[in-house]
């Protein structure tokens, strides 16, 4: 490139990043006029023009540059542009077509031991001020519900939104968006009334019926609006686009669920009843943190693996093997075998990224099953840890999948025993954390275990292991509420306690004191 061609594509690019589209378009539109044959314009131009909702206009200009592009790498490139412009003129068959070629280039770059350079970190760069880590995003959630709950509408928090709040009682650190589910009937309403409080709606490159993005002028937070309607038992989300087949529809399927109103800073809003429903039908195990998770691809609760969402999969499968980022590639490429085993583009490109992965030794990511787990909840002293410590967790993990151990404070200890541990509550933690069979370790638990205590923690089940008659009796009287079929009674390990070590340990330092005289 010429010094001043150079200088001029770097104005563009800055006034893309700056949203300056106008700037960056006069600059852009008199160098395709210049440079007719430069891929620099063309590839700056097509990313300006899927920006500006001209998609329609790339495939002319871009096509003669796929044709003439030399190597797999550039190839690729110019498919995946192609198969996007498709995809935002929601021509799924060209679409198919372009993304496959891509991803055959990239199969072939790759089995000849070539690699895309690491660009990830260039593009992919995080904010200065995360407003979701300091709070004020979700106060704007819940001014946001408040206000529509004013005017007779039930907005509540959703899908990426409300897994942070029951999981970390907070957003999400590494959300980019709010979202809300609104039911269809109060669709009109609801958009209506954002856009009177302030709420700018964007241009969209696919208008869907159920689903709006809308952006906050100050903030530049992203308002995610969810439309769902109840259709017999069920409840359905997703993506609906009007008059299309059904290879065009992502339809997501969740069980009936119910809403209630809860106060907040900014008057009542309304919140499901049951949260985990929700949860577990979007993600599966919700509980377990998956940083792989793509909400278009990954839903459990997809009623089918469209078209729609196969060119999806496969365009940010292409554009993180393009940027050279062979570990998300490689998620996406998982992600669409789990979903079509019979996708043999996708299992092909699993397999040669792991190769590559394993060749420039970096790891290959280990993906959660995301299957519901069966959850184990007990508490101990675990004071002078020993192997009946060892034998009970080990028995007490057999139960379910996930183990979390509440180590009682030391407060507690001297009220059921009348005398304080050997170790520390920080101490005894820390040596329980240790063990393999312990997935979670808690330190303040209400003293009964309740149904609601357990349904709170997802707990399934909840066990224990006594030594005598009187413990058993003072154990069962702690869950007394319960359903029988939550609690698990466990053998205790006869021969060792924490009161015979203690024992053992002084008589030792006893023999060591008359030897010390004697001699």
């Amino acid at each position: 490139m010429t010094e001043k061609l150079d200088e001029l594509l770097r104005k563009a690019r800055d006034f893309i990043a700056t949203g300056e589209l106008n700037n960056a378009d006069e600059i852009l539109a008199r160098l395709k006029l210049e440079h007719p044959s430069s891929q620099h314009v063309a590839k700056l131009w097509c990313s300006l023009a899927i920006r500006t909702d001209r998609a329609v206009e790339i495939p002319a200009y871009a096509e003669k540059f796929y044709v003439q592009a030399q190597g797999d790498f550039h190839k690729a490139h110019w498919a995946h542009i192609l198969g996007t412009a498709h995809f935002m003129s929601l021509d799924l068959a060209a679409t198919h077509r372009y993304f496959t070629s891509s991803l055959d280039h990239l199969l072939t770059l790759t089995k000849s031991r070539r690699a895309p350079p690491y660009r990830g970190d260039d593009i992919l760069q995080q904010p200065e001020q995360n407003i979701f880590v300091s709070g004020v995003a979700e106060e704007l959630l819940w001014k946001t519900c408040a206000e529509l709950a004013k005017s007779g509408i039930q907005a509540f928090p959703f899908a990426g939104t409300l897994l942070g709040l029951v999981r970390n009682g907070s957003l999400l650190d590494f959300d980019k968006d709010l979202d809300i589910g609104v039911w269809m009937e109060s669709w009109e309403a609801c958009c209506a009334a954002l856009e009177q409080a302030g709420w700018i709606r964007p241009s969209m490159r696919i208008n869907y019926a159920n689903y709006r993005d809308y952006l906050h002028p100050e903030l530049g937070v992203t308002l995610d609006v969810c439309g769902l309607k109840t259709q017999g038992s069920q409840i359905r989300g997703g993506f609906w686009l009007p008059d299309h087949s059904a290879e065009y529809q992502r339809v997501s399927i969740f069980p009936s669920f119910d809403l209630m109103q809860r106060e907040t800073d900014y008057g009542p809003v309304w919140y499901p009843r049951q949260p985990d429903k929700i949860l577990a039908a979007f993600y599966g195990d919700w509980r377990t943190p998956n940083p792989h998770w793509d909400t278009v691809v990954s839903a459990r609760n997809l009623e089918n693996f469209t078209m729609l969402v196969r060119c999806y999969a496969y365009h940010r499968l292409i554009q993180y093997w393009l940027l050279g980022d062979l570990t998300k590639a490689w998620c996406y490429a998982h992600q669409i075998a789990l979903k079509d085993p019979d996708d043999v583009l996708a299992l092909r490109s699993r397999q040669w990224l792991e190769w590559a992965l394993i060749r420039l030794q970096r790891e290959i990511p280990a993906w959660p099953k995301n299957q519901r787990q069966k959850r184990v909840y007990t508490r101990m002293v675990a004071d002078l840890f020993h192997e009946g410590h060892v034998n009970f967790l080990r028995a007490a993990k057999a139960l379910g999948t996930h183990l979390t151990v509440c180590v009682v404070s030391d407060e507690r200890v001297v009220e059921n025993k009348g005398k304080l541990p050997v170790m520390k509550q920080a101490e005894r933690a820390a040596v329980v954390a240790a063990c393999g069979y312990v997935d979670a370790v808690m330190t303040e638990t209400p003293d009964a275990v309740t149904l609601e205590f357990m349904q709170q923690h997802g707990f399934d089940v909840y066990t224990f292991a006594c030594a005598s008659g009187q413990e058993r009796q003072d154990k069962y009287a702690l869950c007394e509420g319960m359903p029988a079929g939550m609690i698990q009674e466990l053998a205790y390990t006869p021969g060792i306690s924490t009161s015979d070590l203690v024992d053992r340990i002084l008589a030792g330092a006893g023999v060591k004191e008359e030897n010390k005289q004697s001699n």
